[in-house]
């Protein structure tokens, strides 16, 4: 489906590789305005590169789909789209579905694990306790596609869920339905955890065109510069 080389030996330690992840997290996190022009050499400049990795990183981030290109004038962030997310996470749901359909004795064994829980005024700990549920879910299938989508589709959904979970009155009915699903899982109700995780992704779907909306209004109106940010986060790393 997309073309990666993060699983390569040694790539995060490359050149290439050091930019592709730092310009990754700053499209995922939505720290770049829609529409933005990548500058190679702005970016070199920052990350204290030449431009060949910047542009191989480019490249990389282009055929993953994580930003666009412009026949051959450059490449552009991209805006938030609500059928793309929407269809992330329904193809998410159906593989969570089918690993409790068919799994559910795998999964109770992993269950302990799953049975951590976030603290629940923290919107950044509930969004990552959310991904991390989801991929534990899916390794119970012993499918490394399976638990490769789930991943690839929480990193395109990140902001969206940041988002959502900001929302009070959702921020509530994650809590409760996440506290129903642990229940169930741990009575082994299969029937019951799928209605469950139908209810939740139905719930989220249905407020992706908001989400998309805010989410781009707020990337579009960011006051800080990305290329500072972008700098920061080459410090981090």
């Amino acid at each position: 489906m997309y073309r990666h080389r993060e699983d390569k030996l040694g790539w995060d330690k490359s050149k290439t590789g050091q930019v592709y992840k730092a310009l990754k997290t700053l499209v995922v996190n939505f720290w770049v305005p829609p529409g933005t022009k990548f500058n190679a050499k702005a970016i070199s400049k920052v990350m204290k590169k030449s431009v060949t990795p910047v542009r191989d990183a480019l490249i990389q981030l282009e055929a993953e789909e994580y930003i666009v290109s412009n026949h051959g004038s450059g490449y552009y962030a991209k805006k938030l789209d609500t059928k793309r997310l929407s269809d992330e996470f329904g193809v998410t749901r159906t593989i969570l579905q089918d690993v409790i359909r068919g799994n559910l004795d795998e999964l109770h064994r992993r269950s302990p694990v799953l049975q951590t829980t976030p603290s629940w005024d923290d919107y950044e700990s509930v969004r990552e306790f959310l991904e991390v549920f989801y991929e534990k879910i899916a390794a119970a299938s012993n499918n490394d596609r399976m638990l490769y989508y789930v991943h690839e589709s929480n990193i395109r959904t990140r902001y969206v869920r940041w988002l959502d979970v900001q929302r009070p009155e959702r921020l509530l009915c994650i809590r409760d339905d996440m506290s129903e699903l642990l229940e169930l899982l741990d009575k082994r109700d299969k029937n019951g955890a799928i209605a469950n995780l139908d209810r939740q992704f139905s719930a989220v779907i249905s407020t992706i065109p908001k989400l998309v909306r805010e989410g781009n209004e707020r990337a579009e109106n960011t006051k800080e510069s990305w290329l500072d940010t972008l700098s920061s986060i080459s410090v981090e790393s």
